[in-house]
């Protein structure tokens, strides 16, 4: 299972295995870029020709040798200098297209489980570790008995995550986070809270206002680890206890 949704997960393509459903590997926006940015890195390498000859028109201008090269060139060459700036400047726009799609994160599912991969994270979960799976803002959740055991940070169509996961049995939760109703508003020095967990709470306060999202994630991590489950509003948090007997749960986690 895991071997199936590593290869969906690294490649670039979805899988047409009807047991397997890959959702954010090819979409709309993923064709948008491929075919948009190496239009525009080629307009862009034809219209440094003129760029070029512009700022070699104004001495204040930086960089004036280069622009008198680029110029020098264009007009040695002529026709030839064009076509080779605009390919160029596609060959460009097509690598950054690429590297923007690596970078996207998706997902694959199949009955037996699921996988997510972004720039910096491959991570799998089996389908006997989850209870319940949600989408909040532009997160995927996945529980275990009320504990929080993955977050994926994938910004993908709801309704086409929800069909991967509902089309595989999984324990789809249409209304959202089925414990909402039990988190409470963080204030700072709440007695109520595990012993350290006050502290972390404030620590990740710092982080969220600063906006480091990665560090963020870590604390979240020891916070569960202390049987808290954080939600943010913005830079609000709000917590709840893991419902009893939510045990810590081994997932296979790739950096």
């Amino acid at each position: 299972m895991h071997e199936k949704i590593h290869e969906s997960l690294t490649t670039d393509a979805v899988s047409h295995d009807p047991t397997e459903t890959v959702v954010g590997a090819v979409s709309g926006e993923t064709r948008f870029l491929r075919v948009v940015l190496p239009i525009l890195g080629a307009a862009a390498g034809v219209g440094l020709r003129w760029l070029a000859a512009w700022m070699a028109s104004l001495p204040w201008v930086p960089w004036q040798g280069l622009a008198r090269s680029v110029d020098a060139l264009a007009d040695v060459w002529g026709t030839w200098a064009l076509v080779g700036l605009g390919a160029l400047g596609a060959v460009v726009g097509a690598c950054f297209a690429q590297h923007l799609v690596e970078n996207m994160g998706r997902i694959a599912v199949t009955g037996t489980g699921a996988g997510f991969k972004d720039k910096d994270t491959l991570e799998t979960v089996g389908r006997a570790e989850v209870t319940d799976v949600f989408v909040e803002g532009t997160e995927i959740v996945l529980l275990r008995d009320g504990r929080e055991i993955h977050r994926w940070p994938a910004d993908l169509p709801t309704r086409e995550v929800a069909a991967a996961f509902t089309g595989h049995g999984w324990p789809w939760r249409e209304g959202g986070d089925p414990f909402r109703a039990a988190y409470r508003r963080w204030d700072v020095g709440d007695d109520t809270l595990p012993a350290g967990a006050d502290a972390l709470l404030r620590a990740r306060a710092g982080l969220l206002e600063a906006g480091k999202e990665a560090h963020v994630r870590d604390v979240r991590d020891d916070l569960a680890a202390l049987g808290v489950v954080v939600r943010d509003e913005g830079t609000v948090q709000h917590w709840r206890l893991a419902t009893a007997g939510a045990g810590a749960i081994g997932v296979e986690r790739r950096a």
